[in-house]
């Protein structure tokens, strides 16, 4: 009897995806294509740079290309050069279909990414990879920033709601020409509820205060978006270069892991 119903249930899954459209082949597609769950957005490179909501390239070029090293595939490719002695700026702008916006207080949001540098950063000069940029505010740019100051290190760097106060509360050596990925956590609030956390390669980061968590407003003005590019400071020389790779939004780790 045993055998009976195994095919008999053989039978019938033959016969479901033969009466099915597509059959069974065509089900599994669309289990596998199915996106995990808490995830708002994801940066498709192979879509091009619609996927953002703007471009800013002053200047610069923002293209797709291939991973460098050849492991990911198609990947962002942001690109920026000397400027004159000013500072030059070369980001995605905001994710096309979410809006950070004050309909969004309350909530936690995760980004995910993974980034490739191939940058000369001059001694005592300032980098900028990725910004959590509050917009239609002033002063400050921020309240987070993933950057550099020319030091050798990578930070992330915290900016108070009144522009008067910024601290790097974390730090590495600096991984050029490799890939590396990121996590960052962030609790949209106007007040100290609001709060940061950090993954890097896969491993959750301790701030200088000691915590996974840093706590601080996160919202400021009309709403924050996501960058991503080569922001800098007038002084340095060359083309700098960033590879990103599948960013994604979501409102949960899993969601957005690299």
């Amino acid at each position: 009897m045993r055998r009976h119903r195994t095919r008999l249930f053989i039978v019938a899954l033959a016969t479901s995806a033969v009466l099915v459209p597509g059959g069974a082949m065509a089900l599994a597609a669309q289990v596998t294509a199915a996106a995990p769950a808490g995830l708002l957005w994801e940066g498709v490179a192979a879509k091009g740079t619609s996927v953002f909501q703007g471009l800013e390239k002053a200047p610069g070029t923002i293209t797709v290309a291939g991973d460098p090293t050849g492991r990911f595939g198609p990947s962002f490719r942001y690109e920026t050069w000397d400027n004159h002695g000013i500072k030059s700026r070369c980001e995605s702008r905001g994710v096309a279909g979410v809006n950070l916006d004050k309909t969004k207080l309350g909530q936690t949001f995760y980004v995910g990414w993974k980034a490739y540098w191939d940058v000369q950063i001059a001694r005592g000069r300032w980098t900028s990879f990725w910004q959590l940029h509050w917009s239609g505010a002033g002063p400050g740019g921020g309240p987070m920033t993933v950057r550099t100051l020319g030091d050798g290190r990578l930070y992330v760097q915290f900016v108070s709601a009144d522009g008067k106060f910024d601290r790097n509360i974390w730090s590495t050596a600096f991984p050029n020409r490799q890939w590396n990925s990121f996590v960052i956590a962030f609790h949209l609030a106007r007040d100290g509820s609001g709060f940061v956390q950090f993954w890097f390669n896969g491993v959750p980061q301790t701030f200088i205060n000691g915590q996974q968590t840093y706590p601080g407003p996160i919202f400021k003005g009309d709403h924050v978006n996501l960058k991503w590019g080569v922001y800098r400071s007038g002084g340095n020389k060359g083309h700098g270069v960033e590879f990103v790779n599948d960013p994604k939004l979501g409102t949960t780790l899993d969601a957005v892991r690299p």
